[in-house]
């Protein structure tokens, strides 16, 4: 959602985290329930910040929060905004701007403790009027952020005194404090009129509209005021874009860049056996979503749709994409990641060219059948993962014509467009919560349903399980809903990527995200 504006209003990769209640609720509320953040202070505890960290990064698509579209979208928010909460590379709940949490008996109101002594860029003090106002407008159909489906079920949010703030919920939702802590939901000032021009955060780092440069980069500031004590340890961060993330790597390696995200698994390699750099190999949930439209020909028949999955060979495209690093995927947004939400099919299909011929052939395709399938280039290894499903595909006498397209292309408006082409590969972000997948990717009524699906089944269990807050009863319902997705889903996720990052050895307290966008860098320390 590695989905990231498509044209400025198509969005990917949005929501996060489940609430509990009941016993996993107590446990899990008391995370929010110990004080805040330790530290906060409106002064610097140490020594003013030093030196200037350098990113590699694809140029970002959109500058608004609401709207981000990929991961240099969301670095850019990480740096200069603040989120009520943040997600780890464990995926647990961290909290940030909220201090506390807590839920009512009935799961239907949530109320939030803001932290104090917080300011924006302006001066100008955080309340939880700005969380209001933030979440309202990504609630705006007009505006059309993908988040706004994550507050649908929002009907009221009361600002009870200048830090506390109250939502109240139509039905009980397992991930209601999961999305807010997405990444579209950086808090705004309230009365923001247009984040793209102010940039006007709590963050760590701040920066001025006429400094950000879409093509080249963006140099940020670290911010003298900074609410969380220490932070940011570097004095500027700069940001270097290139569409070519090879081009990054080498930087890297020439010392012209200090980070860099979403290696190559080739390029990981040969950086791993260098000592001048530390690598990072994170689990994540990032998966390419490759999918056939169920809603026409020739997707539209199950039989075709199972023929692509018993042409297909995931193990080979782990070893061959990833050496091995991916976790497993089963044609399930939700992988290993989710842990307890997390099913292995025990009867998973096997690769089987003759059956997929024969199914071909009885949905009217006797000499198999020729489609066109596009794919965004440089999107993590989606080049090369379409050139591996071509050969794949072949075997079983699908023809595959393959269309590499600029990601500004790709994600915008227009025919065969990534919501539009019969065949396509869409590169999904991790998410702290999957429920966010289903409601966004696989309801029929879902604003990036990719595959145009309408499944009434799968509807009711997609509701079922946003609405189950009881973590083994909703494992079920999302156990039942995978079986569908093998028997007849329009789906086809082979592996969940790993996150490959490297960095110079001189830089040190970066911890890297589940979601490469969700990097922090406030922490960062270059040796001097």
């Amino acid at each position: 959602m590695s989905i990231r504006s498509m044209s400025e209003k198509m969005t990917r990769r949005s929501g996060f985290r489940s609430a509990l209640r009941g016993p996993a609720m107590a446990a899990f509320a008391a995370v929010f329930a110990f004080g805040g953040l330790a530290g906060i202070s409106g002064a610097r505890a140490q020594a003013a910040p030093g030196g200037t960290l350098r990113v590699g990064w694809t140029p970002p698509i959109s500058l608004d929060p609401a709207l981000y579209s990929d991961a240099p979208d969301e670095s850019l928010g990480v740096a200069v905004y603040d989120y009520l909460f943040t997600v780890n590379s464990k995926a647990e709940i961290v909290p940030s701007l909220a201090k506390s949490s807590t839920v009512s008996s009935d799961g239907l109101t949530y109320t939030l403790t803001l932290n104090s002594g917080v300011k924006f860029k302006d001066g100008s003090p955080f309340t939880a009027d700005d969380v209001k106002f933030t979440i309202t407008r990504l609630q705006d159909k007009k505006l059309g952020s993908p988040a706004a489906g994550l507050f649908a079920g929002v009907t009221a949010i009361d600002v009870v005194d200048p830090m506390t703030v109250k939502f109240t919920l139509k039905t009980p939702s397992a991930s209601f404090l999961s999305s807010l802590a997405d990444f579209h939901v950086a808090i705004l000032k309230n009365g923001t009129q247009d984040p793209t021009k102010e940039f006007n955060g709590t963050g760590p780092f701040t920066v001025s509209a006429d400094a950000v440069d879409l093509t080249t980069g963006v140099t940020l500031t670290a911010n003298p005021n900074y609410w969380k004590a220490g932070e940011p340890k570097v004095g500027k961060l700069q940001f270097v874009y290139n569409k070519d993330v090879s081009s990054l790597v080498q930087a890297l390696k020439g010392g012209q860049l200090d980070f860099v995200s979403r290696v190559p698994i080739e390029l990981y390699n040969d950086l791993k056996k260098d000592n001048t750099f530390t690598v990072t190999d994170v689990a994540t949930n990032l998966f390419p979503n490759i999918r056939l439209r169920a809603d026409r020909k020739p997707g539209s028949d199950p039989r075709v749709r199972q023929a692509f999955r018993l042409a297909i060979d995931r193990d080979a495209l782990n070893q061959t994409l990833y050496s091995g690093l991916a976790a497993p995927g089963y044609d399930f947004p939700i992988g290993p990641f989710y842990k307890a939400l997390f099913n292995a099919p025990v009867n998973f299909p096997k690769r089987d060219v003759d059956a997929a011929k024969k199914l071909l052939a009885a949905a009217g395709y006797p000499n198999g059948l020729t489609i066109d399938l596009y794919a965004p280039h440089g999107e993590f290894n989606s080049d090369d993962l379409a050139t591996a499903l071509q050969q794949q595909l072949k075997d079983a006498g699908i023809t595959v014509n393959l269309h590499i397209e600029d990601s500004g292309i790709y994600y915008a408006d227009g025919a065969n467009n990534w919501l539009d082409a019969d065949l396509a590969i869409t590169g999904w972000a991790t998410r702290a919560d999957p429920q966010t997948y289903f409601t966004l990717m696989y309801r029929s009524d879902g604003a990036y349903n990719e595959a145009h699906w309408n499944d009434p089944a799968a509807d009711k269990l997609i509701d079922q399980a946003g609405q189950e807050t009881d973590p083994a009863k909703r494992a079920a319902i999302y156990g039942q809903l995978q079986a569908l997705f093998i028997d007849h889903g329009p789906s086809f996720i082979p592996f969940f990527r790993p996150s490959l990052s490297a960095q110079s050895a001189k830089v040190t307290g970066i911890e890297v995200g589940a979601d490469p966008g969700s990097t922090s860098f406030a922490s960062a320390v270059i040796a001097q």
